[in-house]
């Protein structure tokens, strides 16, 4: 679900009246002819465009033929590609003004300045063409109390195509979901972060988070959260008050850590008191098995403490996935099958192998770029699933995609992990064929 745009609709409409529509492409849209036509329908007087990386040609399509039909309205892209290659967005024509980072002030701004009441020179975060070039606006603080933003306005979605689409991670619980934001920056210096919402950790509050699962349970009958903060267990005590209140209030729900659970400072009192309060679900980041890496990466990651919370969060009922990524920068082939086998002997049910993409505005990529490694520009010209359009490693693109398959198939065919996995699956009948074809293209094609 895009709670980016859905934030930022609630904002304008809190603070400003706006009316709103939204319309994502997410939901199996292949043209931009729908998003248009709404777009004609609607005649607004201002129009946004919000994507990631691999959107790049549909944001710039869009741009242009809203265009077409609006030449006189502006056309604003924000979001991560828009903050991350801001040149490149600003390349079309069609795109009038760019924001970076946190949208919801700066846009704000953008309309009081429609409204005649601010200059163009004010509007944080903005970028736009001025003297042949490109002028960006100075920053604006990140938001601090987020507690004072409205929740996301899941009115504006529909909300049951969603359910029949796969969500974030796959597997589920229950098939009415809402996905959640508990808090914005992580305090880690990863080096393949894109820090997007800066590296200040802004937690809510236990209460704020909790009051939103309590509304979206009662107007829309949430039976499942997916929760997607980047940071999501930085302060025990906040998340173990959030599983207290959610058992306080009893509130029968599921939920689900696809990402944000740095797993050598996640606890036992608290995958306890999560997994009481509907956790079946959570991810633990490895990336990398080698300590010499870890350190490059800035990541620090304790492996053994990880391995160990693995351990515990699968005692307590919990099904637990590994992400690790092969192909880093300087990386050799033995580091490569030491991180395969520290998945290997992990108690993870599931795990997923990624390739390494180095993209703009990282740390990773500038340490690739020093290592000589040349990388295509265009943001939608590799992906991290399959691509080999990069590669910053030691090893040769053959040598990865072969360690990469065999890393599925010796993972997938072991038959204890096999049981464990179906002993653990929710919704057998219906995930477990869509997880054994991603596991065909993943072994065997990609």
């Amino acid at each position: 679900m895009p709670l980016g745009i859905m934030y930022l609709a609630s904002y304008l409409r809190e603070r400003h009246g706006c009316q709103v529509k939204l319309f994502d492409m997410q939901l199996r849209v292949k043209t931009i002819e729908p998003v248009v036509a709404l777009a004609e329908s609607f005649r607004p007087d201002l129009i946004g465009i919000s994507g990631m990386a691999l959107d790049a040609k549909v944001i710039e399509a869009l741009a242009k033929g809203f265009k077409e039909i609006f030449p006189l309205i502006p056309v604003l892209v924000g979001g991560p590609h828009a903050t991350t290659y801001p040149e490149h967005v600003m390349r079309s024509p069609s795109v009038d003004f760019l924001i970076i980072g946190e949208g919801e002030l700066a846009t704000s701004a953008f309309v009081e300045y429609m409204d005649g009441k601010r200059k163009l020179e004010s509007i944080p975060n903005l970028i736009y063409r001025k003297d042949e070039g490109l002028h960006q606006n100075e920053l604006a603080p990140f938001i601090e109390d987020l507690d004072s933003l409205p929740f996301p306005a899941y009115d504006l979605i529909p909300l049951e195509r969603y359910y029949n689409i796969p969500r974030c991670g796959i597997i589920y619980s229950r098939k009415r979901y809402a996905a959640i934001i508990t808090s914005r920056g992580c305090p880690y210096r990863c080096a393949y972060c894109h820090r997007v919402l800066g590296k200040k950790y802004r937690p809510r509050s236990s209460e704020n988070v909790v009051d939103e699962m309590s509304w979206l349970v009662k107007k829309f009958k949430m039976g499942e959260f997916i929760i997607m903060d980047d940071m999501f267990n930085l302060q025990p005590e906040r998340i173990n008050r959030i599983a207290e209140l959610i058992i306080e209030r009893n509130l029968d729900i599921k939920m689900s850590f696809p990402i944000g659970l740095r797993g050598d400072i996640m606890t036992e009192e608290s995958v306890k008191l999560l997994k009481e309060a509907g956790m079946f679900r959570c991810m633990y980041a490895v990336e990398t098995a080698s300590e010499r890496l870890q350190r490059l990466l800035n990541k620090n990651l304790d492996i053994e403490k990880v391995l160990k919370i693995i351990e515990t969060t699968r005692k307590h009922g919990v099904m637990v996935h590994g992400s690790f990524m092969l192909g880093f920068p300087t990386e050799s082939e033995d580091e490569a099958k030491a991180t395969i086998d520290c998945a290997l002997k992990s108690k993870l049910h599931t795990a997923a192998f990624y390739r390494v993409i180095p993209y703009y505005g990282t740390e990773l990529r500038e340490l690739a770029v020093r290592e000589g490694i040349k990388i295509p520009d265009e943001p939608d010209s590799y992906e991290f699933h399959k691509s080999d359009a990069v590669n910053v490693s030691s090893m040769s693109n053959k040598v990865l995609t072969r360690l990469r398959r065999k890393a599925y198939r010796k993972f997938y065919l072991s038959p204890k992990r096999l049981w464990s996995i179906f002993r653990a699956l929710p919704n057998r009948a219906s995930i477990l064929p869509q997880l054994f074809m991603i596991w065909i293209r993943k072994a065997f094609l990609w």
